[in-house]
Formats: structure tokens, sequence, C-alpha cells
């Protein structure tokens, strides 16, 4: 826990999944916490790096109906200068009954995330970078129309009124939404198991590398 809270965003869906049985661990959950201590030993030299681009923005998504209680979980990622320096992956707490709403949940979360880093970085004088970190990247075009349309919907008369809050920031020009292909979602990560190789590409998309400098590479056999 402590290492995917510091330094390790690649590890974040898989703490937060075996996290969920803390109250009532069995044998495979302790099997899947060996599988996780593996992977950090196969990657215990990488950590993030600042610098390597200029890459600047907010990524939010979700995997609708995941969870064993089918709740859904929502992620998101914030880069600032090519390495990622706020992430999260959460199973919602509500059930959302499609997968717009729980995008649109999801982006939401990530919304509040952006007011806090804009007032950190007005703090630090690093005002060149607010309008990069307030681009919040989706995927899901239904879930961006519903954030940009401040008219009443029928079909969303269910989602609870605190996750309009992003319609505000919206037009407030706090926040900008910017539709992405799924391809370029780094936020996957956040919210799914993945393949080795979509993994690894989206770990050094968040600026992993090892302690050499070097990208992160091909993981030890059996790490991930």
């Amino acid at each position: 826990m402590y290492a995917m809270l510091w330094t390790r965003p690649d590890i974040a869906y898989a703490v937060g999944l075996v996290s969920q049985f803390n109250h009532s661990p069995v044998w495979e959950h302790w099997m899947v916490v060996k599988w996780i201590f593996g992977y950090l030993v196969g990657t215990r030299h990488f950590g993030l790096r600042y610098g390597t681009t200029d890459a600047s923005a907010g990524y939010s998504n979700a995997d609708w109906g995941s969870g064993h209680n089918r709740n859904s979980v929502g992620g998101s990622v914030f880069l600032l200068n090519g390495g990622a320096v706020s992430w999260s992956s959460k199973k919602q707490t509500s059930v959302a009954l499609s997968s717009t709403e729980a995008e649109y949940m999801s982006i939401t979360q990530a919304a509040k995330e952006v007011v806090w880093l804009r007032v950190l970085l007005e703090e630090l004088r690093a005002i060149e970078h607010i309008r990069r970190i307030s681009q919040l990247h989706s995927d899901n075009q239904g879930a961006l129309a519903l954030a940009r349309n401040p008219d009443y919907h029928a079909r969303t008369y269910d989602i609870d009124i605190q996750y309009h809050f992003i319609r505000e920031l919206g037009m407030a020009e706090k926040v900008y939404l910017v539709f992405c292909l799924s391809s370029d979602m780094i936020t996957d990560i956040m919210t799914k198991a993945l393949p080795c190789t979509t993994h690894e590409i989206l770990t050094i998309a968040m600026g992993m590398v090892d302690g050499a400098g070097k990208q992160y590479g091909t993981l030890r056999e059996g790490a991930c």
C-alpha cells in the first residue's frame, strides 16, 4: 500500500482489488498478494521520473460493473512534465446502470482532483501548468456529452446530483473535457487487469523508468 500511494501507480488496481478482502481473506487472496510482491521484486529498480517529456494532462476512466458486487471501478491519472503526480483506483460507491453513467461518475471524481491540483499549482506559482493539468481526457462520448450539456436528461434522472458537479466546473472553464481514443487511455491500468504488453506500455506512459533513467523495458519473466 505504501509503495502504491507514493511511487508505484502501476500496482494501484491490484492492491485495491485484494484490499477489498482484508476482512476475510482466503488462500487465493494470499497467492495474489505474493504475485504482487513478485512483480515488485522484478521491477524494484523502477520509479517515476519527471522531465523526460512535457506531457501534462488528466485521464479518467471506468470499467463498468467489474466489481464482484457489480459496482464499477473508476480510476484517474494526472501527468505533469511526463510523470504521474496523482492517481486513483477505487470501486464506485453506487451501482451504475450504464457504462456512460459509470464514466460520468468517474469524470466527476477526477474533476475534484483537478480543482485541488489547480490550487496547488497556483500556490507554487506554476501558472503555466494549470491549463494543461485541467485537460481531462475520457474515451466515452456519452459521458462527455452529458457533462457538457446542462439540460435535464430523462435517462439520467437516477444519477446522484453530486455527480453533476462536473458541469459547473466545465462552464466555469476550470476543467476542459477532451475525448481520447481508448487505445490512448492511460487510466485503463487503474481499472482492470491487462495483458503484460499493454500494462508495460501504459506504465511507460505514466513516466516509469529504472534507476539509471532507462525506459521500463521488458519485465523479468513472470513479473506481470
